[in-house]
């Protein structure tokens, strides 16, 4: 039987999704359940000076309606994880709902609860809010000096997080020449295509709570609802159901949440919220950064130095997971290059906007953007091509461990071999002959580069797992984990990898998840940890799994254990293959041993060090001089995420990834006017990629395994969408070069209009 790992199996979850067959929170029905609708705020910031409620109250069907005077004193306010650089200054909590002040449109204000979503969403059109209107702080460079949005902190600036080392002064001392520039990344909506939602069912007699939730960490879910609710002593259980999207965006704990479960314990009664899409656009975003970039570097196009100044827009608002991405970028600036001096940090202001919080990439899109937009510019400045640029700054292939000038050690890799491998793919030497020989006619042809890395694990904490494994007497092998998965194909990849382990075929395997009731703790589905950390856990259980049953092998076989092999459902004898047992006698024999009905193995597994993927992308585009319209005729990734257990999930992440990147550098983007107020509320003004745009992926893997896992593996879920949304700029500001057009101000998104307006400036 041919092993499984590194096999393109198809995934074992779409047979019922595909036949919709699927349950995701909507989907669940409860007897007597309630239906929750959110009042949200009209206006970006105002005193309330009244909030309405008798009408809504009275209106049919109508259970409960709860404001933020309600729940003072009962509910606490959703506080932000602490992270490096937010210890100095107090981080404003997320209220559940809004007491005196709004700070952003969309805030929630009230919370009705009906017998069913239309009458909750008739009677929550009756709650008035009067509104004093106060100053907005709309730019970031501007919350510096602007009043505090918060009197109890007193400052817009909350978060300082700093990185760097090597002498940068003398790095900028000694080189050639000084270059700059400056780079921005709007604010993105993550767009799943499933939204929000939340369904609470109390046990009054039991004292005992039941969630399900579409989150990525349901543990998460669990210990915060338990802490957010200190006058309710409860059994907190959180189920994740099937999860249509996360994106990195359904890891935090939402005030939405809270209410909706704060009511199903009032009233005693199950209750349903659900997000609408309009709600999605303007409730959370991701992203928002803007960089200030300076590079030491000698004629020969070395990098000496780089100070980067990256200031982000967090909102009004911290939620749980707010400050990852501005420590993550600061460290990511680096890339993988060996730049040996730098200067980085990283500022988080309040403005009268949503909050931010993690986004695909989580810190990773935002390290990119400056440096591989840098380093671009930097070979224009220089007259250099850009590919030979990032082969004089690349870390060596025997340089690993190698640790960068922002203090992270990379595991393993050769990005020169992949990079080189994604040049040829691309004909890159070719087009640019091509380039360099076109006439001036109406089409410009560019060509993007990035070549980026993407940690996986997270940070110490994050990448701790727990997994069991249990074996059945009739040989039905059951996998547990903490991963809480939301399209990654996590049931697929588990039980190739336990089938291999064990020697049985996938069809025995059972992956179970999304229940807090069956680990005591997890991180669920977060940093790129699934595999990296998740299906270490497991793979270490089954190997433990696998020990117990050689040994029960070898006295059946007459062999040592070290000579048992597991394969085709049996366990053979290395001595003489000839001599067999079938799986499930062994199985028998060992439960002999250790009594009980099933052969129970627990594992606390710990990822000792981040392992490192690698991507190297390279796009050529045709610009429309007349419009603006941009096009990508070819894309271009190699990628190195060390061994594959299924190369189609992996193309499948890959493919996903860059679109959603192609997104982000095109089209996509949350503006705001000088109130404050967003522009693009609905899919009808937000520019999520279609398939008309996307272009056929040319995709390798090149794959170099990481020695902090027993798998080899380095995360592939994130890594694409790193690269992605900066190659594609890299390829429109090439091709506005062609046409001697500066692209310096022309940032994300690059629309028809700002790739037009450059043309002609």
């Amino acid at each position: 039987m041919p092993a499984y790992r590194g096999q393109p199996a198809h995934r074992v979850e779409d047979d019922r999704l595909l036949r919709g067959q699927g349950e995701f929170v909507d989907d669940i029905q409860i007897d007597g359940m309630l239906h929750a609708m959110v009042v949200r705020s009209e206006v970006a910031h105002a005193r309330l000076v009244r909030v309405e409620v008798r009408a809504a109250r009275a209106a049919p069907g109508v259970a409960l309606v709860l404001t933020g005077a309600d729940l003072d004193g009962k509910v606490e306010p959703i506080g932000a994880i602490l992270r490096e650089g937010m210890n100095e200054t107090p981080i404003p909590a997320h209220p559940v709902l809004a007491v005196d002040r709004v700070y952003y449109v969309g805030q929630p204000i009230a919370l009705v609860v009906a017998d069913d979503r239309y009458s909750a969403k008739d009677a929550a059109a009756l709650v008035e809010v009067e509104y004093d209107p106060l100053t907005t702080i709309v730019d970031p460079r501007q919350a510096w000096a602007a009043p505090a949005l918060h009197d109890h902190i007193g400052t817009n600036v909350v978060m300082k997080t700093e990185a760097g080392a090597g002498d940068i002064g003398e790095a900028f001392e000694s080189a050639d020449r000084i270059i700059s520039g400056t780079y921005d990344i709007p604010r993105l909506v993550a767009t799943p295509m499933e939204c929000r939602g939340l369904v609470a069912q109390f046990d009054v007699g039991k004292r005992a709570l039941t969630v399900w939730a579409s989150t990525q960490v349901p543990h998460r879910v669990k210990t915060y609802l338990s802490a957010l609710l200190p006058q309710q002593p409860l059994d907190v259980r959180v189920i994740v159901p099937d999860v249509g999207g996360g994106f990195g965006r359904k890891i935090e704990v939402w005030p939405e949440e809270v209410a909706t479960v704060y009511a199903a314990v009032e009233l005693e009664r199950p209750v349903k919220w659900i997000e609408d899409r309009s709600e999605n656009m303007v409730a959370s975003h991701g992203r928002g950064f803007t960089a200030d970039v300076e590079a030491a570097v000698r004629a020969d196009g070395k990098v000496l130095g780089m100070r980067i100044r990256m200031l982000a827009d967090m909102g009004a608002f911290f939620l749980t997971s707010s400050g990852g991405p501005l420590g993550n970028a600061v460290q990511r600036v680096a890339g993988p290059y060996a730049i040996p001096s730098m200067d980085v940090e990283c500022i988080g202001v309040l403005t009268n906007k949503p909050p931010t919080g993690p986004y695909r990439g989580a810190g990773g899109p935002e390290a990119a953007v400056p440096t591989e937009r840098m380093m671009d510019t930097i070979a224009v400045e220089l007259g250099m091509d850009p590919a030979e640029l990032r082969r004089r700054n690349f870390i060596e292939a025997g340089a690993f461990p190698y640790t960068t000038a922002t203090g992270l050690t990379y595991d393993s890799g050769d990005f020169q071999v992949a990079f080189e491998r994604a040049l040829d793919l691309a004909d890159y030497d070719q087009v640019r002959t091509q380039q360099a020989a076109a006439d001036d006619g109406p089409v410009l042809t560019g060509i993007g580069i990035a070549t980026v890395i993407k940690a996986s694990g997270g940070k110490a904490g994050v990448r701790q797992s727990l997994a069991r494994v249990e074996i059945e007497r009739t040989g039905h092998v059951v996998v547990v984990t903490d991963v809480s998965p939301h399209g990654q194909g996590t049931a697929t990849s588990f039980a190739q990898i336990a089938a291999d382990a064990l020697g049985v075929d996938m069809a025995s395997i059972e992956v179970r998840y999304g229940d807090t009731d069956l680990l005591a703790s997890g991180g669920g589905t977060t940093a790129s940890r699934g595999l990296a950390v998740g299906g270490s856990a497991v793979y270490t259980a089954l190997e433990q799994a696998a020990g117990v049953l050689k040994t029960a092998a070898a006295g059946m076989l007459g062999c040592a254990a070290s000579d048992v092999l597991l394969a085709d459902g049996r366990a053979y004898s290395g001595l003489d293959f000839h001599t067999a047992a079938l799986f499930d006698e062994v199985v028998g024999v060992a439960l002999r041993t250790a009594g009980g009905e099933r052969l129970v193995f627990d594992v606390d597994y710990e990822l000792p060090a981040n392992p490192f993927a690698f991507a190297a992308h390279v796009v050529t585009v045709r610009l429309d001089k007349g419009t603006g319209d941009v096009a990508i005729e070819r894309y271009v990734a190699v990628t190195d995420c060390g061994p594959m257990i299924n190369p189609m999930i992996v193309r499948g992440q890959i493919q996903g990834g860059i679109t959603q990147g192609i997104g982000q550098a095109l089209s996509e983007g949350v503006a705001y006017d000088d109130v404050a107020m967003p522009q693009q509320t609905s899919l009808m003004t937000y520019g999520i990629p279609g398939s008309e745009g996307t272009p056929a992926f040319v995709l390798e893997n090149f794959e170099t395994p990481s020695p902090t896992n027993p798998l080899g593996i380095k995360g592939i879920g994130e890594l694409p969408t790193v690269a992605s949304p900066v190659a594609v700029a890299n390829a429109v500001a090439d091709a506005l070069a062609q046409a001697g057009a500066s692209s310096a101000g022309v940032d994300m998104p690059l629309t028809h209009e700002r790739v037009w307006r450059a043309l002609r400036s």
